[in-house]
């Protein structure tokens, strides 16, 4: 009989879960580090212009933190249907295992595009991610606000992670503002956050 999972999010999922959970762990995934080499023309970009987002590199001695959600048996069927939707353009799931905040090893899944998809965007600077992100907009909106939203919650949780925050400079020297102080309130408080933002706790 079909278990209940636990998917781990790092990207969108990390600050948008937008599914039904029972429960929300910090987590660490060792062996892969985030980064925004994934185009994205379905959500935060279009074909003629691609916006860029989060996908993980195998790395050795690598880790990335992130959330990792507990989806009942009674909701699989319909909420990996909706995710399978969510996590196109070139992104496909995969077993890992993972460190929780306790300490506690857990099997679960996440979405990763793997390198030499078609969306791959190779490895390129941060420099030149930060121009695609400010110019990029698709359907889920700006490119920038997807940045900032994932930045912003992997600071919540004391992420060291060296590229999010090389990007974060390269936008600042190109001119992005900071997002409005009432935005990151309103992050801060969403319902959907709640339940593992580390301020609520």
């Amino acid at each position: 009989m079909t278990q209940s999972i636990w998917l781990f999010g790092y990207g969108s999922i990390l600050w948008r879960p937008d599914m039904p959970y029972t429960a929300a762990k910090i987590a660490r995934l060792s062996g892969f580090q985030r980064r925004f080499w994934q185009a994205s023309t379905d959500h935060r970009g279009t074909l003629e212009r691609p916006g860029a987002v989060a996908t993980l590199r195998q790395v050795a001695g690598a880790e990335t933190l992130g959330i990792a959600y507990c989806i009942e048996q009674a909701q699989l069927v319909q909420t990996m249907s909706q995710l399978d939707q969510r996590e196109q353009n070139g992104y496909g799931q995969q077993s890992i295992s993972l460190t929780l905040d306790t300490g506690q090893v857990i099997q679960a899944m996440t979405y990763i595009a793997q390198p030499g998809n078609p969306w791959d965007l190779g490895s390129p600077s941060e420099t030149l991610l930060a121009a695609q992100i400010q110019a990029a907009c698709g359907p889920s909106g700006t490119n920038l606000a997807y940045f900032q939203h994932l930045h912003w919650a992997s600071q919540c949780l004391n992420e060291a992670d060296d590229h999010l925050e090389g990007i974060a400079l390269a936008l600042e020297r190109l001119g992005s503002p900071e997002p409005p102080r009432r935005a990151l309130i309103r992050l801060q408080i969403e319902k959907a956050l709640v339940p593992w933002h580390p301020l609520m706790r």
